[in-house]
Order: structure tokens, then sequence, then C-alpha cells
């Protein structure tokens, strides 16, 4: 029996197979050993380095790189800037000069208090200035991070084609590119997005042990980013139930460990207001709930943001009217 057969295929490569000595004595016990033994290699730096030299060879990713780059920092001074904008990198601003750590961040359009970790990322902006234009920065190379994230993601997964085209639909997409271009709660959820499904493909396609304590602490990052992704405890559940063999007991532990270390502030907060936000969200979750086409309609705005046909007569979009006029339907 061959015994790369019996190892996952993330360590096929550093397995060495070697005659067995033992092998070559004339025996004939039934129970003579095999022919051939496995030895595991430990990948060593120059491996390590010739894999990054790798990928600094694909040529590809840097016209990818300078696509997304110009799109989310091209006039970044004339972006968004509203109260919301103000009033986050205010606290993160704060914090930093003020020696304050953060309970809440500010307040969500339902009146509950958001939990404080956006302004843990942007206290790093604001420690070096206080002029806001630094967390748009900050906000538009968390973007671009992330379209790197989908082009390995997808290239280890499902090849290299697939990977220029995920990553250059993502760079050029209309609503990803205006919603990488300020601060915003929910404009820095894509990288974390990309890296738990990056972890949980580790544990459910390589078999790989030690994702769940990282997919356990994203998830946390990401509820307090914004609540509505915790619908992605959906796919951590698929993912528990197909490679349960490779969850560790230390994995979970470490992972409710995080959760409360980050968690932490914003559970005295609601401690001390007597979870007051929990009941408003589930007064909130009672109310009647509708379904409707809009989904479809935001579809359509990340091929183009006009929700009007275009009347400049000269402009490259009037010219693709008859081409886009089946995907957007309020330009029939």
């Amino acid at each position: 029996m061959d015994p790369l057969t019996c190892l996952p295929a993330s360590l096929r490569p550093y397995i060495n197979i070697k005659e067995n000595p033992l092998s070559k004595i004339d025996t004939s016990n039934s129970q003579a050993g095999s022919s051939q033994t496995a030895t595991i290699t430990l990948p060593r730096w120059g491996d390590i380095f010739r894999k990054i030299r790798s990928w600094l060879c694909t040529w590809e990713i840097y016209p990818i790189l300078f696509v997304v780059a110009f799109l989310r920092f091209y006039q970044i001074n004339t972006s968004e800037f509203d109260g919301d904008q103000a009033l986050v990198f205010r606290m993160a601003h704060d914090a930093i000069y003020h020696g304050l750590l953060p309970a809440t961040s500010n307040i969500a359009s339902i009146r509950i208090v958001n939990p404080p970790a956006v302004i843990y990322l942007l206290m790093l902006p604001a420690a070096f200035s206080a002029n806001p234009l630094w967390g748009n920065l900050f906000v538009g190379l968390f973007n671009v991070i992330s379209v790197l994230f989908t082009y390995i993601f997808v290239r280890r997964y499902y090849g290299r084609l697939a990977a220029i085209i995920a990553s250059l639909l993502y760079a050029t997409a209309a609503e990803p590119v205006y919603f990488s271009r300020f601060i915003w709660q929910q404009n820095l959820i894509a990288p974390f997005v990309v890296l738990f499904i990056f972890v949980l493909f580790f544990g459910v396609v390589e078999r790989r042990r030690g994702w769940l304590f990282p997919a356990l602490l994203l998830f946390g990052i990401l509820i307090q980013l914004h609540e509505t992704t915790v619908i992605l405890c959906v796919p951590l559940l698929v993912a528990l139930l197909l490679a349960p063999g490779t969850v560790r007991w230390r994995d979970l532990t470490l992972g409710i460990a995080s959760l409360l270390l980050i968690f932490f502030p914003y559970l005295l907060w609601e401690f001390s207001i007597k979870f007051a936000d929990l009941h408003t969200i589930l007064n909130v979750s009672m109310l009647h709930a509708h379904f409707d086409n809009q989904a479809f309609f935001y579809y359509g705005l990340f091929l183009s943001p006009y929700d009007h046909i275009p009347t400049n007569t000269h402009s490259l979009l009037y010219m693709l009217v008859p081409f886009l006029v089946w995907v957007l339907p309020e330009w029939r």
C-alpha cells in the first residue's frame, strides 16, 4: 500500500519515500515488513522564500492592484464625510490622545450603540494624524488588501483564470468602489470576510486542524463591525458538520476566550445599561418582514451606479445603454 494515500494532500509534497532495508531480508514469515518507509520533512525557509518569489513573479496581480488602488484613492479627499464619519474618527482620535479604552462606537439606525471594533481599527491612522483623510486612506487600503486576498483565495482553490476574473470584477464594480472610499463600519468588513472563508476552506477542503480558533476570532470581529454579519454563522456551522475531525478542544477554548476578550468592554457597557440594546434588537426582530426585488436592483448597481438613463450623448455609458437596459430595469 502506498503510504501517501493515508495522508492529506497538503502534506504529500513533504513526504519522502525510502526503501526499507528490512525488506531485503529473506523471510518466510507472512508478517514481513513493508518494502517502503515514509519520512516527513517539514518545509524549510528556502521553500517558503521560493513560494513567496513565485507569487511575486505573478505578473497579472500588479495591473490588478494598480486598477484597484487607482479607483479607491483617486481624489479620495472628495469622498463622503457626514456626521457618522466625523463622530467615529473623533472617538478614535480621543481614545489615542486621552488614553481611553472605547467600550462602544456610534449609534445605529435602530438606536442601539454599536460595538467598538471600528474605533480600535481607526486608532491606527488617528495615532499619526487628526486629519480624517487618513481614515479614508486606511479604509481604502483595507479594501485594496481585500481584492488581493480575493485573488489569492480564488487562485488557490479555483485556478488562475478564475482568480483574475474574480479580482477584476471586485476591483472595478461600482458599488464596492464607492464603499471603499470613506469611513464607515461596513466598509472595513470585506478583508475579514475573505479571511473568514479562507479559514473555513483550510478546515473543510484541506482538512487542516487549528482553523476553528481564527474562524471564531474573525467571526467576532465581523459581528462587531456590523451585526448583520451574524448570518456567517451558517457557513461556520456547515464547516463544523463537514470537518468534525479537524476540531480540537483547545481551538474551541481559544476561540471562546478570544470572543470574550474582544467583547469584554462592550459587555461591560451592556451590563451597565441592563442590556437595553438587546431588548431593542429583539423588539425590532418582531416587526413584520417582507420580500421584494431590491436585491436585484443592487446587483445592477454593481455594473453601473446610475439609476437614470445618462443624458450626455457623447459619454461611453450612453453608448452602452442598449446593452445595460436588461440589467437595470429603471432604464426601460
